[in-house]
């Protein structure tokens, strides 16, 4: 995030977060020169699958399953809602979206991954919803056909979501009422919306679109025997960069002879033109075993180059933002599906066996020292024989005043200083 006198926030974290990891390049990072963070974690009543919100002095997070809804007061850590009950607040159903925040209002998605029918994904209550950030309490809900895991954005006084009715919703932040709506061609799992200039680009199970927020219509939009609806998009440079699967059937004869050697799901990268939707680049990062949920592996870009990681190639990947040149890879043990966070000179992410990384992000390889060694991966929480409780995924880590917060399937979130990862 680029930093000037209007972003720098009086508190520990920035003063609003408006949409999916804070803008729409997905590099979620932010300082004002506070000092970072005592390693802690802070503990909520179920798994976290959503990534860390931090505003102001505060932490905000949302459980799977329970749907419970928490705010941590920084530096302390102390839950700050209902102190004798902190799992007093809840959402009608799972939370994936990240609870964002602007104009004094919380907004936060809620809904599920099973179907009501080929076209509707999510059962049970679905839809977003208002709370306000001193006491949680609600604010208003907004009832939606279909889930709403996707983070919700607000762009120019607009609080915008999409859905699993294949949907795109346009609200007052203010009421929750619905001021306009846009069918897509498909409905939208966990592809959080990403808004720059005016423009909203969003995966739809087998389109990536974009839509002009001003006419209220789809821009452009591509199309592909790929699924994107998992994979939010990152944005830069006027280049949109996304991540699909493709299922060896789907892939042409001449591919086919290609990847001959490869099995399982295909995982490719995209890179489009943000005006006219034309592909750039693409490449294929991989293959691997079928993913039973959550098939993203969400990109960030930062300096010119795009990091991101795959749950089917099991690794980290850099590219070259203009021309899709692979400038590394670096193979993990597990999958890698949340977008990663680059701040200096390192590439932060988390994997599904539960462990958190810091990598060179000039060339992938684990820190160099001229003296001693560096931490170039730390396991978080758990037994390393639990990767399923443990799992850093699908959320990816935040960096805030030099001070990495992920959150872990194990229930925690956790922060760790950078320094940590320092040479020692």
């Amino acid at each position: 995030m680029a930093l000037t006198s209007s972003t720098l926030a009086a508190g520990f974290g920035p003063d609003e977060w408006t949409q999916y990891r804070l803008d729409a390049t997905n590099n979620a990072v932010f300082s004002n020169g506070d000092a970072p963070l005592k390693r802690m974690k802070f503990r909520t009543g179920d798994q976290v699958r959503a990534t860390p919100v931090i505003v102001d002095n505060a932490l905000y997070i949302g459980n799977h399953a329970t749907g419970g809804m928490f705010r941590f007061n920084l530096p302390e850590g102390k839950a700050a809602w209902h102190d004798d009950n902190p799992w007093f607040r809840h959402a009608p159903n799972w939370i994936h979206s990240e609870m964002i925040q602007s104009d004094g209002r919380i907004f936060v998605g809620y809904g599920n991954r099973a179907f009501q029918s080929e076209f509707v994904r999510g059962t049970g209550d679905s839809g977003v919803m208002a709370v306000d950030p001193e006491d949680g309490a609600t604010l208003w809900s907004h009832a939606t056909l279909g889930e709403v895991m996707p983070t919700p954005a607000m762009w120019d006084e607009t609080l915008y979501i999409t859905t699993g009715g294949g949907e795109l919703l346009a609200l007052d932040p203010g009421s929750g009422e619905q001021r306009w709506s846009l069918e897509l061609p498909g409905w939208v799992s966990m592809s959080s919306p990403a808004i720059e200039d005016g423009v909203l680009y969003v995966g739809s199970l087998n389109s990536v679109i974009a839509v002009d927020l001003d006419n209220r219509d789809i821009r452009w939009r591509f199309d592909e025997t790929a699924s994107f609806t998992d994979v939010p998009p990152a944005v830069s440079d006027g280049i949109v960069v996304m991540t699909g699967m493709v299922g060896r059937h789907n892939l042409s004869d001449q591919e086919k002879r290609r990847y001959s050697t490869q099995r399982g799901g295909f995982h490719f990268i995209y890179a489009f033109d943000a005006m006219s939707g034309e592909l750039l680049w693409e490449d294929l990062l991989g293959s691997g075993p079928h993913q039973p949920n959550n098939t993203s592996g969400a990109p960030a870009i930062a300096d010119g180059k795009v990091f991101v990681g795959s749950p089917y190639a099991r690794g980290m990947y850099a590219y070259d933002l203009k021309t899709g040149k692979r400038l590394w890879e670096h193979p993990t043990n597990a999958g890698i599906k949340g977008a990663p966070a680059i701040t200096a000179g390192k590439v932060f992410f988390g994997d599904t066996a539960g462990f958190l990384y810091a990598l060179d992000a000039e060339d992938g390889d684990e820190p160099r020292c001229e003296n001693g060694q560096a931490t170039s991966k730390m396991k978080l929480g758990g037994s390393s024989n639990a990767a399923s409780a443990t799992a850093l995924a699908p959320g990816g880590p935040v960096v805030i005043n030099n001070t990495v917060f992920v959150g872990s399937q194990d229930g925690f979130v956790y922060a760790v200083p950078v320094t940590e990862f320092d040479c020692r």
